[in-house]
């Protein structure tokens, strides 16, 4: 079995385009949001959304243009900072992770062709593989090419199987994109279930309402042979469907327990060898409980410190697996784990307290959780060892 190196790595997010800015920006507790207006029935109000700074995209003439932009200039910084020669990128297999896939392309489109009015607005699709499929031809990649859409798990499930394809020998690298930017199908979709926190982002907090949308696109180099950098090692995971229902997991975390502690069997590990965990931590009221019982049931009641980061970036959907993925990684080779913004009071069904204080880090196993609407479970583990 090969070991599984995070080879490089870059992120767009609503807190910048740069991996060193980004973190200081989480070091001192920044987050960046937008109000974005509700135009239903006439309706005058505006919910929070974490958006890329500079994202015009919803009134572009062009709507293609920045939406490409962000995703080539994104793949193009990981693979420099893989540090991969010419051949070694034709030879990547290529995971695409997304929600949205080019919905937002389309209804840019569409709401362009509305304005011109004497346009008819007609378009069609190849189908879920266009966006992998333009990726690898810009970077003139060779290998295998797979998009998953799983919901708030897409990109994380891009990284364990990559990773578990590069473990088995059966490639020797992969770039693994998780790529979401706002679209209206999502942002109703999400209001009109009233999930959406008006707000502050607090997950874990006894007066948590919901989500905080956010923008985002990540890419990660994983390979057999370690970087320049060196650093961290993906040691694997787990990933199953909770089939309680046609939305959510069992609220008593079932489901939720099963997934980590197959990551941990998987991985060789005890529970106890784990130094910190990346929660999903929506913030919804019944997400973030069942969560918890989850954890609770897989650790015995005996957590490690826990935190939830999607204060910092909004929830950026199938896009969540990567860009915490280098949040996270970005952030323990600097010295500490971030803590959870927005948390001041507890839940008392949950009786725990996520980390409001960043918290040292060092080498050590750090355990990422994501959990996503329909029941699909995903966790897996990653190793730093400098």
């Amino acid at each position: 079995m090969n070991d599984v190196f995070i080879r490089g790595r870059a992120l767009t997010c609503s807190l910048g385009d740069d991996v060193d800015g980004v973190i200081a920006r989480v070091k001192n507790g920044e987050c960046a949001t937008v109000c974005i207006p509700v135009r239903v029935a006439s309706m005058d109000y505006a919910r929070p959304y974490y958006r890329i700074a500079g994202d015009e995209n919803s009134g572009s003439s062009d709507p293609d243009r920045l939406f490409y932009d962000i995703l080539f200039r994104t793949v193009s910084r990981a693979l420099d900072d893989s540090a991969l020669t010419a051949v070694e990128i034709e030879s990547c297999a290529l995971f695409f992770g997304s929600t949205s896939i080019d919905i937002p392309v389309f209804e840019c489109a569409y709401r362009q062709a509305v304005l011109d009015k004497t346009k008819n607005y007609q378009a069609g699709s190849p189908g879920y593989g266009k966006l992998a499929g333009l990726v690898a031809e810009r970077f003139g990649v060779r290998g295998p090419s797979y998009t998953i859409t799983t919901a708030c798990t897409s990109s994380a499930n891009c990284l364990l199987y990559a990773s578990a394809m590069i473990r088995t020998g059966r490639i020797d690298r992969a770039i693994v994109i998780g790529y979401d930017l706002y679209n209206e199908l999502g942002f109703y979709g999400f209001e009109s279930l009233k999930l959406i926190e008006p707000f502050v982002y607090r997950p874990f907090d006894k007066n948590r309402i919901g989500v905080i949308m956010g923008e985002g696109c990540g890419a990660v180099v994983l390979d057999k042979n370690p970087g320049p950098g060196g650093g961290f090692i993906f040691l694997g995971g787990s990933n199953a469907c909770d089939p309680f229902n046609v939305t959510t997991h069992n609220a008593d975390g079932s489901g939720i327990a099963h997934t980590i502690t197959d990551a941990l069997d998987n991985c060789g590990l005890h529970s106890g060898d784990i130094e910190a965990i990346k929660a999903h931590a929506t913030g919804s009221p019944v997400n973030d409980l069942t969560e918890f019982n989850g954890m609770k049931l897989a650790f015995n009641g005996i957590l490690p410190p826990f935190s939830g980061i999607k204060p910092y970036v909004g929830h950026t959907v199938g896009a969540c697996g990567a860009v915490e993925l280098i949040i996270i990684t970005a952030s323990v080779e600097r010295g500490f784990f971030p803590a959870t913004p927005g948390f001041s009071e507890v839940d008392e069904e949950i009786n725990a307290i996520p980390l409001t204080e960043h918290r040292p880090a060092g080498p050590g196993n750090y355990m990422l959780n994501f959990f996503g609407f329909g029941g699909n479970c995903t966790s897996f583990i990653v190793a730093y060892r400098n």
